[in-house]
């Protein structure tokens, strides 16, 4: 039980007493919770996140920045879920990985890098959204793909060589060394600000800026009255509506796990304290929360994204949406009011209806 309570994320969670997490009454429960939930969770969403990476690098999502974003946050994602589905075999089939020093060492030091790098993937991709809202001159220059690998590739080198320390501070049997105690306390209040606090703070003003945006647009549009700007309208509602779903998610998900490991942290510097067995449960709770945030990105891709719901079904469903068949339609489609063969012959395209109408003419 202590191996499956044992969160990989959190070096700090080492540093606590043998049994200052042993609740012996509530340890047979949250071990068969965490025995069922862990794998379905981690496989859940590996192949959620697989078709994820799958359908953003096929057309047409493949040429937008933001659609390469969601692609390395799936990525990493999946690393995340891969490195917590090893860690759960080997505690339930008796690997002992965490007993090999580089093993442990590489593990911690990889969710860590994974968990950084993902939220950090939705930080740019809400806080493009809001970029692309504002302007379309600057946006033009600014969100390319190209450029959008560059900032992964420097953010992802940047990430690992801070999360690298667990090499050099973690000892035997995965226990950090004594004399890295309180530097190792000290990340765990930085990882918490970087992977929670500094980009909540982010994602929720550029979301506070994208309602604004998308308010003021949409008043303009209501004063010109234009079929195009109600088509435009929809596009910026659901632009929104899915950083806001990404956003809310992404703080409801792991505020609770982060908020648990700062309060074991206070805790275990008062002396004498106990883990009651409620802040027990609320611990590992708050755990399988935690790893819920990396499990449904499908499921929110597909619920709010247009376009990745379409092509989703186009590719993987192999159906055929309204959307081509009107397309396809009104592609035969002649300007209205355009004179064919010998008849007086009027086609009137509105979008999605075709409205033909004949009127005889005497020959000339």
């Amino acid at each position: 039980m202590d191996k499956m309570q044992t969160n990989i994320t959190t070096l700090e969670n080492e540093t606590l007493p043998q049994n200052f997490t042993n609740i012996p009454q509530f340890d047979e429960t949250l071990a068969r919770v965490e025995l069922f939930s862990v794998p379905v969770i981690a496989v859940f969403g590996i192949i959620g996140n697989a078709f994820s990476c799958a359908i953003f690098s096929t057309k047409p999502l493949n040429k937008y920045s933001s659609s390469f974003l969601l692609l390395c946050r799936s990525l990493s994602d999946i690393g995340f879920l891969t490195v917590l589905l090893i860690h759960w075999a080997s505690s339930v089939f008796d690997f002992h990985l965490n007993e090999m020093y580089r093993a442990c060492q590489i593990f911690v030091s990889l969710t860590y890098v994974f968990a950084c790098l993902s939220v950090w993937l939705v930080t740019l991709f809400a806080s493009e959204n809001c970029l692309r809202l504002y302007t379309t001159f600057y946006t033009k220059k600014i969100c390319k793909r190209r450029n959008a690998k560059v900032i992964t590739a420097c953010m992802t080198i940047a990430i690992g060589c801070f999360y690298s320390y667990p090499f050099w501070t973690v000892g035997k049997d995965c226990i950090p060394m004594e004399n890295y105690h309180g530097l190792i306390k000290a990340m765990a209040h930085v990882d918490s600000a970087l992977t929670m606090f500094v980009p909540s703070t982010i994602m929720i003003l550029t979301l506070i800026a994208s309602a604004l945006i998308s308010f003021s647009k949409s008043r303009e549009r209501r004063r010109k009255r234009s079929a195009s700007s109600t088509t435009s309208k929809d596009l910026l509602r659901q632009a929104t509506l899915m950083v806001f779903v990404v956003t809310l998610t992404f703080i409801l998900l792991n505020l609770p796990a982060h908020a648990s490991r700062i309060r074991l942290i206070h805790m275990h510097a008062m002396v004498g304290t106990q883990l009651s067995k409620t802040k027990s449960v609320f611990q590992a709770i708050a755990q399988l929360i935690f790893y819920l945030s990396p499990a449904i990105n499908f499921v929110i891709y597909y619920a709010f994204g247009r376009k990745f719901r379409v092509s989703f079904n186009e590719t993987v469903l192999r159906k055929r949406t309204r959307r081509h068949d009107n397309t396809a339609l009104n592609a035969n489609c002649k300007p209205p009011g355009q004179l064919l063969i010998k008849q007086m012959k009027f086609i009137a395209c509105n979008g999605n209806n075709v409205t033909v109408m004949y009127y005889p003419v005497k020959d000339v």
